[in-house]
């Protein structure tokens, strides 16, 4: 969120084919109250996204994403109806939400002809995995993607997760990205290291087991 004009600047430099990358924006629009005002906010949002988009020649997203929901089901209403428009425009494939309670989901999936949100950004983590977070977003066929993902972990678990990564090679950090995949759900880092990232994608070559899935999901218990 914020850095889409550098982070467009950059694509157009790195020379990388547009149809090898997913770009997502974000709005923010949770502050402003009633359907009418939560659009106005939203619509301008999605403008803002696309016109520093526009500075590395992009003009069209994969995904754009509420960062929060409005106050109430009007405001969240209001918020979708904007983003609605920007897929009908053609700006955009996929429409998504970040922190999204049950409540919220349908307040926007009451309208059978809705779009319905593609992933849901949540707070899921070792750390953090509320029993029923997967099974509500499941149950309205949306996907659960983990941002921090190792926020409050490595500190508290690191030394568990360490002890379960020799038996493959990886290390803390990889057996808790390892385990969120495992349990259904995606999951975005950032990092100002490219070895960093590298690290967080090697974890769909290795599988944990039943039981070290279980003791991972008791640690924070």
């Amino acid at each position: 969120a914020g850095n889409q004009k550098g982070f467009a600047r950059a694509i157009k430099d790195s020379g990388i084919p547009r149809d090898e990358l997913y770009i997502c924006g974000t709005v923010l629009s949770n502050r402003v109250n009633g359907e009418e005002a939560a659009y106005k906010k939203t619509a301008q949002g999605c403008l803002e996204n696309m016109q520093a988009f526009s500075a590395g020649n992009i003009d069209k997203l994969d995904m754009i994403m509420l960062d929060y929901p409005g106050p109430n089901d009007e405001s969240v209403r209001g918020q979708w109806k904007a983003f609605e428009e920007m897929k009908t425009n053609k700006l955009v494939d996929d429409l998504a939400v970040s922190n999204f309670s049950p409540a919220q989901l349908d307040a926007i999936l009451v309208n059978p002809g809705a779009t319905k949100p593609t992933v849901n950004q949540l707070p899921f983590s070792v750390a953090f995995h509320p029993r029923d977070i997967l099974e509500y977003n499941a149950k309205r066929g949306v996907h659960v993607q983990s941002w921090s993902p190792l926020s409050r972990v490595l500190g508290r678990y690191g030394t568990d997760l360490a002890s379960i990564g020799k038996n493959y090679g990886k290390s803390a950090a990889q057996v808790g990205l390892r385990w969120i995949v495992q349990s259904g759900a995606s999951f975005c880092t950032q990092s100002k290291s490219k070895s960093h990232f590298e690290e967080d994608l090697k974890v769909f070559d290795f599988e944990l087991t039943s039981e070290e899935m279980k003791r991972i999901a008791q640690l924070a218990a």
